[in-house]
């Protein structure tokens, strides 16, 4: 079995299938985590929305999804009216939605899915979540604070105490975009920036093949995937 993660993929609809199909990935067999953030900015949040919930319910052993602050976000608008969300690529998100769920019950169900995926999920090797975890609290009752923790503030903490925490599992993650991916033995992050007001010519949407260490790029202004070496540090 491959183990692949994405995430912070932003309503690139497009990015993602291009991926999926460039790395050749087969649900029947190889592992996917999607780290959260699938929506917002991204003129498709509906259809990748909808895709990463189908691909969970058919093959419910292999494709896993966590939450992110942006699906957070989406939650406090929808059910208390919060607008933090629509200043963040919330706007366009919900007209999306109105397109690729024409269905009223339709739509609240994904939006629901969306809002209650968990924070976390661990296989054999890694522990996979949005932005970060807190060492000092258990793995199982992370506050809701990790999915909103800055890079800076993640990478701050002693690796120790977090290899402790997770029983020596690494953390793959997203949520801060960055230009090449690096791992320092703990943490792992995967956010290459998609559909944000990142540097033009690096904006991209990264799927990261875990058994091999590799990982492949859409880089959304010009159309194309380029494969590259994950890097130590």
């Amino acid at each position: 079995m491959r183990k692949f993660f994405i995430t912070d993929i932003h309503g690139d609809y497009r990015g993602f299938k291009m991926l999926i199909e460039h790395a050749e990935v087969d649900f029947e067999k190889d592992q996917l985590v999607v780290g959260g953030d699938m929506i917002s900015r991204g003129k498709d949040s509906g259809k990748v929305m909808k895709l990463i919930k189908l691909l969970c319910e058919q093959y419910s052993n292999n494709v896993q999804a966590v939450i992110g602050n942006h699906e957070e976000m989406m939650g406090w608008y929808f059910q208390r009216g919060n607008r933090l969300w629509l200043s963040h690529g919330g706007h366009d998100a919900v007209a999306d939605f109105k397109k690729t769920f024409p269905n009223e019950e339709q739509r609240q169900a994904h939006i629901y899915w969306a809002t209650s995926l968990p924070m976390y999920f661990e296989d054999d090797e890694f522990v996979y979540t949005h932005a970060g975890l807190n060492p000092h609290e258990p793995l199982d009752a992370q506050s809701r604070d990790i999915l909103w923790m800055s890079e800076g503030e993640f990478y701050s903490l002693p690796k120790e105490s977090l290899l402790t925490s997770t029983v020596g599992k690494p953390i793959i993650h997203g949520h801060t975009p960055v230009e090449r991916i690096y791992f320092d033995g703990v943490r792992m992050n995967c956010d290459m920036g998609s559909n944000t007001y990142y540097v033009e010519e690096e904006r991209g949407l990264g799927l990261i093949n875990l058994s091999e260490m590799v990982y492949f790029v859409y880089k959304q202004t010009q159309k194309k995937i380029e494969k590259r070496k994950i890097l130590y540090y």
